[in-house]
């Protein structure tokens, strides 16, 4: 009896042994639809995106459809599927003002000069001296910051990846129609029906007409509640739980320009090849007619270009 002791005592500091040697447990990811913050202190929220595959580009007669003018056809073609293999997380909302602010005065970045506009009429575009913090109308902190140049959101990510020790980017081209879509297929996430559109998004509507009367693409069949920018969040989030995906404010995205998809990555990585001096931006704003506002609708724009129109929002693989 007494060896059988000694046997299961000596096999029982081997197995002790044995389990102090383990290497520590791996973080997990956290399970799509996780919200979290890198920091307490003026970090974007994030989402965890669920891993998946969707079809990029707009559909065969969506165009025509939606009556967007000729000249601005073809740029969202080929269709091609893209396989979203690794793990990724989304800003909940667009950078806002008093996120914005918070890296300026970290890091004592002067004042832009300039920011494009859209006119009193709302005919045409005008050059501005306005900047983020006064672009020409009221906002609010919780407003998402505008007159930012893809420039401006690369010093952000700079900025934002040291604080945290995190890699913080924009988000790829196809990573953000991924998530604009949503597992969706029509035009919008919300409703495609002009009238209903407004319960979903910020877009050029019939308070936005109010302010810029000459505006004849604007979509008179409902109202928003907003002329500007809205605070982020205003609206109901999309089936990955992001919002402001469409309207409010363009996002700027990675990926160099391209006219169309011809030779596009299938991987959901940035397209870093074609015309660099120009990057993508997606969504519609609160500006926008119907016709942009649209998943599947993109603008190839200088880096260097400020405007009231455009925002953007963070992504992180995880």
């Amino acid at each position: 009896m007494t060896r059988r002791i000694d046997i299961l005592l000596a096999v029982s500091c081997i197995l002790c042994g044995w389990m102090t040697t383990l290497p520590p447990a791996r973080a997990q990811t956290p399970a799509p639809g996780t919200s979290f913050r890198d920091c307490s202190n003026g970090c974007p929220e994030m989402v965890v995106v669920q891993q998946g595959r969707f079809t990029m580009g707009a559909p065969a007669g969506e165009e025509a459809r939606e009556n967007l003018p000729n000249q601005l056809r073809g740029r969202s073609v080929p269709q091609h599927l893209i396989t979203i293999r690794h793990k990724l997380a989304i800003a909940k909302f667009d950078v806002t003002r008093d996120e914005y602010a918070q890296f300026v005065a970290e890091t004592n970045r002067p004042d832009p000069d300039s920011c494009v506009t859209v006119n009193g009429s709302g005919t045409g575009f005008i050059a501005t001296n306005g900047n983020w913090h006064s672009p020409g109308f009221p906002q609010t902190g919780r407003d998402p910051v505008v007159c930012v140049s893809w420039d401006d959101a690369q010093a952000y990510m700079a900025w934002l990846s040291a604080k945290t020790g995190h890699v913080y980017r924009l988000p790829t081209e196809a990573e953000w129609e991924y998530a604009a879509r949503a597992g969706t297929t029509t035009a919008r996430y919300g409703s495609d029906s002009p009238a209903e559109l407004c319960r979903y998004s910020n877009v050029g509507d019939l308070d936005y007409s109010e302010q810029h009367p000459g505006d004849s693409g604007v979509n008179r069949a409902c109202r928003d509640g907003y002329a500007f920018t809205s605070p982020v969040g205003s609206f109901p989030p999309n089936q990955f739980g992001l919002y402001d995906m469409l309207g409010n404010v363009m996002d700027w995205n990675e990926d160099c320009w391209n006219a169309n998809y011809s030779g596009a990555p299938t991987d959901g990585t940035a397209w870093q090849s074609g015309d660099c001096g120009r990057r993508v931006v997606r969504g519609g704003s609160w500006d926008a007619d119907l016709r942009v506002v649209r998943s599947a609708n993109r603008r190839g724009i200088p880096t260097s270009n400020r405007n009231t129109t455009f925002g953007f929002r963070v992504a992180r693989t995880l």
